[in-house]
This record gives C-alpha cells, sequence and structure tokens, in this order.
C-alpha cells in the first residue's frame, strides 16, 4: 500500500496514478475531499486497485497526530509519498506570519511526524520506500522567498539523512527536488502578481515527468532533481551564484 500526500492535485495525483498503474492500493490524503473521493474512484476503476482517502490538513499538528495514530496502525505500508506543500510569497514583516508558520508546519512538522511513523514500519518489513517532496529552492535564497526556501532545505537535507538511517534496513529515501512545475502551487492569491510567462518554458516540468523521474530513480541516490537545467541550476545554487542573479533580477523590477 501507498499512502500519498498532497494528493489531490499536481505531483501527488501523477504520483498516485503511477502508483496505481504499479499495483499499489493506494492511501491518499489531502485537504479537499470534494477531489480525493473521485480520484480514490477513478484510479480503482482504471486500475483495479484499492484506494481510500483521508482528509486531513497538514498544517495542525493535531490532525497530523491522528493520521500518525492511523499509519502506525497500517502494516501494509509499502511506500510514502509526502508530497504536500504551497509557497508564501513576502518578505519578512510583510507576508502574513500565521501563513509562514502553517507553511512551516506543513513542510517540517508534518515531515517529521509522518516519517517518524512510516520509518519504523518499512523497517519492519525490510523494503519500502520514502519520497520526500523538496524543491530546488532548498538550494537558493532570495527575497520574499526566505521561509520557502528555508523549509526546502529543511526537507532535503531530513531526507539525505533519514536516507543514510535508513539503508541498513533496506528501505529507500529520497528528496524529490524538482523546479517549476506545471501545478496549482501558484495559482493562490500570494501569487496574484507573478505572470506564469516570466519563466522560459523550458524550466517547467509537467507532474507526471517528475513523478516518473522520481520512481526510475529509486534506490540511486537520496535526492533527484528532474532536468538538465534544474541540476546546472543546483550546482549553481551550491555556490550562491543564482541567489545572486535573483537578486539583481528582483531589484531591477523595482526600479
Amino acid at each position: 500500500m501507498a499512502l500519498v500526500t498532497g494528493a489531490s492535485s499536481g505531483i501527488g495525483e501523477a504520483y498516485a496514478e503511477l502508483l496505481a498503474r504499479k499495483g499499489f492500493d493506494l492511501w491518499l490524503v489531502a485537504r479537499r475531499k470534494d477531489r480525493l473521493d473521485p480520484l480514490c474512484q477513478k484510479l480503482s476503476v482504471d486500475h483495479g486497485v484499492g484506494a481510500r482517502s483521508t482528509v486531513c490538513d497538514l498544517s495542525d499538528r493535531s490532525q497530523v497526530a491522528l493520521l500518525c495514530d492511523e499509519i502506525d496502525r497500517e502494516t501494509g505500508l509499502e511506500v510514502l509519498v509526502h508530497n504536500a506543500g504551497f509557497g508564501v510569497h513576502g518578505e519578512i514583516g510583510q507576508a502574513d506570519p500565521a501563513k509562514l508558520l502553517a507553511m512551516v508546519d506543513v513542510h517540517v512538522s508534518s515531515t517529521i511526524g509522518l516519517c517518524s511513523a512510516a520509518a519504523p514500519i518499512l523497517k519492519r518489513r525490510g523494503k519500502g520506500a520514502i519520497v520526500v517532496v523538496s524543491s530546488i529552492a532548498g538550494w537558493l535564497t532570495g527575497s520574499g522567498s526566505a521561509t520557502y526556501c528555508a523549509t526546502k532545505a529543511f526537507e532535503t537535507s531530513f531526507a539525505k539523512s533519514l536516507a543514510k538511517e535508513l539503508k541498513p534496513s533496506g528501505v529507500m529515501v529520497q528528496a524529490l527536488c524538482p523546479g517549476y512545475t506545471r501545478t496549482e502551487f501558484h495559482d493562490t492569491p500570494e501569487y496574484a502578481h507573478w505572470q506564469r510567462s516570466s519563466v522560459p518554458a523550458i524550466l517547467w516540468s509537467t507532474p507526471s515527468e517528475v513523478a516518473h523521474r522520481s520512481w526510475e530513480s529509486l534506490g540511486r541516490g537520496d535526492v533527484c532533481v528532474p532536468g538538465r537545467l534544474n541540476r546546472l541550476i543546483v550546482a549553481m545554487g551550491r555556490s550562491d551564484a543564482i541567489s545572486r542573479l535573483r537578486e539583481r533580477i528582483r531589484s531591477s523590477r523595482k526600479r
């Protein structure tokens, strides 16, 4: 059985589709019941697998605790794809701090909680996989994205360390770090003034491309960065070159 969070759209939905085609029964988690239930029905009918849903707001620690209790009882768990996440754009002091803290809970607190619940089950099985969906932003910094970049850096680092912890037991762990992906991520009010056209078409991936690259890369390293250009950005990001370029571009737009 495979558990996918943030499964109602984007990379989570694409990963759920991929896993269903691989024959995994599905446990889909997201906030939107109106999206989850039809998706479960569709994947079950199309691929002949079991599918169930749980509505959970992963920014709410009490709801996460209940979900973790459910995971503890799920002895058939084989795969965890922790995809849930969102972005808040705005400089510190201007962006809504409540939204920033909610993002921290989704990217940090729920990652720790869900992986802590799943890891012992997979260790006992002696196999399985955990995919933590992070971002190339974890290697970057930039005005307006301080908290997002920092929480994605956490997810990447956490997954890499978890990979070392679980490798002796036969469990694979991957930090999946996509770049710009054609999802609903930028459809929130925080990005109302941001234009997708500002990003060259060559930098965009589809959710399906990201999910397939991730699955193909499992067991071949603890980090997956889909796309050659994204891997170049990460390489440059390690030296802070991309972040400095982003700041110059942002400053020029303010003039």
